[in-house]
């Protein structure tokens, strides 16, 4: 049984193409999948698009420590009875205007603290949804390729089966017309021919919709009529099968950037848990400055105009909602952080669950696999003997019939075994979270 080691390198081929990539033809092999799945997947150019969003909320958070500015203008006029400091009531007429450059920064501490912290945990899960999409990504078309080379194996086998099978009814169609054959055995081959022209329609129908899946994961356009490499349609050996379950799984929750991810945003909620209860007790500090001029006077009076300066510095606590002694605050936050930490153990479950089904798939394809070797062996020296046999006159067309019938049988198993451990190989590589 040969084995390809040609895929561990490849994967390294997704982060390099972050550009959308195409195809000169319809050929294509894996090496040049996996290429345009770095650069054309959906589900990784998501990922990529959350990882910026994030990035760019957790700029925005650390934004808030720096002040802004204002510039305007403004002017008031008032006229009619008016009441001085002492109370007098008097009838009046002015009007003053305002050109300034304010300089404000409002700072609540706490809070842009633990906002700033929060979300640079949450773009560091962001980051690594990238690489679980990624991982996804060259498994989902690890599979995708082979069952394209399943389809064509099959096609091939069956067009084989179909030129035994129609060389044996010609065969008999002769030997009826010399009359030393009945004509129910020219019948019964003419059957097992049609059976395999049904089925070669249903392998050329299984290439078209994997060669339309496959466009459809790597984003290419609509209509290509994709054709694999038949030289790797062999069995792939990704995996050292003889380590232990607890090996398996240890490298998978060591590995899955869908666990890191979900540790991240557990952080990120234990943050805002934090200040939630913390922030608060941290004051809110604000400066403003204004520099400009004010002018103005009775009637409609426009001069005096000259400089006006102030600055002015505070320092509060908020108390109440969004504030200190805010319980319902403190109790949300702590609500979402134990959901967090809800939704971590189910992921480890799942990481584990996945890794121990795909193991035993890989175990037992492997040894199926050399099962159906055997099969293939016994059933390649059957239709051969039984062709001796009947070209001596001493074996039957039943006997030809059934031992093509189990040649084309044992052929198929053998690729749908090598496709479906394969496949099987990639989903445990997905599942330890080194597919990527």
């Amino acid at each position: 049984m040969r084995c390809l080691f040609f895929l561990l390198p490849l994967v390294c081929m997704v982060h390099a193409s972050e550009h959308v990539a195409t195809l000169p033809n319809d050929d294509i092999n894996l090496a040049a999948a996996l290429r345009l799945c770095g650069a054309n997947h959906l589900e990784v150019e998501s990922a990529r698009v959350a990882l910026r969003t994030a990035k760019a909320q957790h700029t925005d958070a650390r934004r808030k420590y720096f002040p802004w500015m204002m510039i305007g203008a403004d002017y008031s006029r008032q006229a009619g009875n008016m009441q001085d400091i002492p109370g007098n009531v008097t009838e009046e007429s002015k009007n003053s205007y305002h050109a300034n450059l304010a300089i404000v920064s409002e700072l609540r501490i706490g809070e842009v603290m633990y906002q700033t912290l929060a979300a640079k945990q949450r773009a560091q899960a962001a980051s690594h949804d990238v690489d679980a999409a990624r991982n996804i990504a060259v498994a989902e078309v690890t599979q995708a390729y082979f069952r394209l080379l399943r389809a064509q194996a099959s096609l091939v086998v069956s067009e084989q089966s179909r030129k035994l099978a129609g060389d044996f009814a010609s065969q008999l169609t002769a030997a009826v017309s010399a009359g030393v054959a009945p004509e129910a055995d020219q019948m019964r081959a003419q059957v097992q021919s049609l059976r395999h022209d049904l089925m070669i329609r249903k392998c050329q129908e299984d290439i078209q919709i994997a060669s339309a899946r496959l466009c459809e994961i790597l984003r290419l356009p609509n209509g290509l009529n994709l054709r694999g490499d038949a030289n790797e349609m062999a069995p792939l050996a990704l995996v050292d099968t003889n380590a232990t379950l607890g090996t398996f799984v240890r490298e998978a929750l060591s590995h899955r950037p869908e666990l890191r991810s979900r540790e991240a945003m557990l952080s990120a909620a234990k943050t805002d848990a934090e200040g939630a209860l913390k922030a608060p007790w941290y004051p809110t500090a604000s400066v403003r400055g204004t520099f400009g001029g004010f002018g103005g006077g009775k009637g409609s009076n426009t001069g005096n105009f000259d400089d006006s300066n102030a600055v002015m510095f505070g320092l509060g606590w908020r108390i109440g909602p969004g504030g200190l002694f805010d319980k319902t605050r403190h109790a949300t936050a702590d609500s979402l952080a134990d959901q967090e930490a809800l939704l971590m153990e189910h992921t480890q479950q799942k990481i584990t669950r996945e890794v121990l089904e795909s193991i035993a798939s890989v175990r037992s394809l492997k040894d199926r696999i050399v099962i159906v070797e055997r099969l293939l062996e016994s059933a390649e020296k059957a239709y051969t003997l039984t062709r001796e046999r009947g070209k001596q006159g001493i074996g039957t067309v039943m006997e030809t019939l059934r031992s093509e019938e189990d040649l084309s049988f044992a052929r198929l198993a053998y690729f749908d075994l090598v496709t479906e451990s394969n496949i099987a190989q990639s989903k445990l590589r997905c599942a330890m979270g080194t597919m990527r």
